[in-house]
């Protein structure tokens, strides 16, 4: 009898530490396939990460590309994890993110990509409220996290953003979906040094701004692998209609004047030319060329004035620019009109403008 018992509990054990080695396996197996952007740079693998945004998204202001934020953040984790991280960016000076969602949506898919920076607002507040930029804003986090559903998001709060509703918008947006909002005002007030130390022309910052950046970057991130943190999620929306496509519109539905079309593009130099189009929907943009020889514009909705548009730039360059939202759902009637006024930065005698299409709400 006691010899049977020795077998039962000697069966036990083995089995026992049969099954230890089995989840202890599987364990293996699990950490040496990570699937977030904190484990890949705990297992010391390379990542893929995507930058959506303005000037600053760029770099804009750093005396070369390797004293940006993004190649200091580089260097940073190469030196951390030992790993190299691949940068895709869709960026664009001047651009908010009604811009940035038509150029993500417009983009080649890029495969997994593990981390995503949002870098928008600074430019956003001359021509939204806060309310109207909330529902483009969310609706770039959703798009994004639709596209590249394994991502994480960091959103970040550009260190010149003085309207205090878009910063609201941007951190309320920002812990609703689990994305990790870095306000970069506050290292910036931390660091003691006048806003002339830290910029180039106090919005963009120089290299001593971007150095915060980086390090300020840098070391959330650092923290986050050490806390195992989770990524974001595509939570329900907030705002309403948040899940949209945007919908290119070319065709013109009356013409005035000298307008000529050529590739694609309606231009005209004289003022009083028009242009019109049909739309419906609830928001209003513009698919224009913007260029160092760009004139104004201004537009009416419904036969009501909305605003005026420059179409100068320093660089020829294909724009998506927002003009409205908050319209009514239902059809609208848009007027281009040639103002034949220029930026002070224009000399020719005859500024001109181009216009390929009109942006609104896909039906």
């Amino acid at each position: 009898m006691k010899k049977r018992n020795i077998g039962i509990y000697f069966f036990i054990t083995i089995f026992i530490y049969g099954l230890y080695q089995l989840f202890d396996s599987i364990s293996k197996v699990e950490g040496a396939n990570p699937t977030n952007v904190y484990e890949k740079l705990t297992a010391k693998e390379n990542i893929n990460y995507l930058i959506i945004g303005d000037s600053i998204g760029r770099g804009s202001g750093a005396t070369s590309k390797s004293t940006a934020w993004f190649s200091r953040l580089e260097r940073f984790l190469n030196k951390e994890y030992g790993i190299k991280a691949k940068r895709h960016p869709l960026v664009q000076s001047g651009a908010t993110a009604f811009e940035g969602f038509y150029k993500l949506q417009q983009s080649k898919h890029l495969g997994k990509i593990d981390l995503t920076f949002v870098v928008f607002g600074e430019n956003d507040r001359k021509y939204m409220d806060a309310e109207q930029f909330s529902y483009f804003y969310e609706g770039l986090i959703r798009k994004t996290k639709q596209l590249y559903p394994d991502t994480e998001i960091m959103t970040i709060t550009e260190s010149p953003l003085d309207n205090e509703a878009f910063a609201q918008a941007i951190a309320a947006i920002s812990n609703h979906y689990g994305a990790k909002n870095i306000d970069m005002r506050k290292p910036f007030e931390q660091s003691g040094l006048p806003v002339e130390d830290l910029t180039k022309d106090m919005v963009h910052p120089n290299d001593a701004g971007y150095q915060i950046y980086a390090d300020t970057l840098y070391k959330r991130i650092k923290e986050l692998v050490a806390n195992k943190a989770e990524t974001a999620v595509l939570s329900a929306p907030i705002n309403e209609d948040t899940d949209f496509e945007m919908a290119s519109i070319p065709h013109v539905t009356e013409i005035s004047g000298s307008f000529i079309h050529k590739d694609g593009i309606w231009q005209s130099h004289k003022a009083g030319d028009s242009l019109e189009y049909e739309f419906s929907g609830p928001f209003l943009g513009v698919n224009m060329i913007r260029s160092e020889v760009g004139g104004k514009m201004d537009v009416f909705i419904d036969e009501v004035f909305v605003t005026s548009l420059s179409a100068w730039w320093p660089l020829t360059k294909e724009r998506y620019q927002y003009i409205t939202s908050s319209l009514e759902n239902g059809p609208h009637h848009v007027k281009f009109i040639v103002s034949g006024e220029k930026s002070v930065n224009n000399s020719l005698e005859d500024p001109v403008i181009q216009i390929s299409s009109i942006l609104t709400k896909a039906e």
